[in-house]
């Protein structure tokens, strides 16, 4: 019986800290989503985010990950995962699914809550190639790579070892 507790236990502290990532990840596409709308629409500038980062920081005292810096990948992953030539590559391997731009960046939103957002700014940060940020995106997703195991893939060129022998991964 003790087994079977402390297994149902660590099942759902994994559970909840997925959900608790999941929430955040979102969180992040919104705000990200929404610099980039208030920008485009109402042309305000860079100093925006600085603005926005001061008075998180005033609104809740202590809380970690809203800086300017963070604010500004916030927007970088918005804007990589929703540019047209990631939307397009997406479009391709759906054929006939969907090609609405709504649908499709609802997809891609809920595909980026199931990664964590360490994995999310090691993509940012190593990845410029938008075929490439996707098929590591769905491996990650798919195959739960900690952010070492991303890494790695990402330093072992898997995704080109994948695309020259034509596999759509490397396991």
């Amino acid at each position: 019986f003790l087994t079977e507790v402390k297994g149902r236990i660590q099942s759902a502290r994994l559970n909840a800290g997925r959900a608790v990532n999941r929430e955040l990840v979102q969180l992040y596409w919104d705000i990200g989503r929404g610099i980039v709308e208030k920008q485009q629409s109402l042309g305000w500038g860079d100093a925006v985010v600085e603005s926005l980062a001061r008075d998180i920081g005033e609104a809740f005292p202590g809380m970690r990950g809203f800086s300017a810096s963070n604010l500004w990948r916030m927007r970088q992953f918005f804007a990589a995962l929703t540019a047209p030539d990631f939307l397009a590559q997406l479009v391709r391997e759906l054929a006939s699914k969907t090609k609405k731009p709504e649908i499709l960046a609802q997809a891609v939103r809920e595909l980026a809550g199931a990664i964590p957002w360490g994995q999310h700014v090691e993509m940012l940060n190593k990845l410029s190639d938008p075929i490439a940020r996707l098929y590591y995106l769905r491996a990650t997703a798919q195959f739960g790579w900690s952010r070492a195991v991303l890494l790695n893939q990402i330093k072992a060129q898997a995704y080109e070892r994948a695309k020259a022998e034509k596999k759509t991964h490397n396991f």
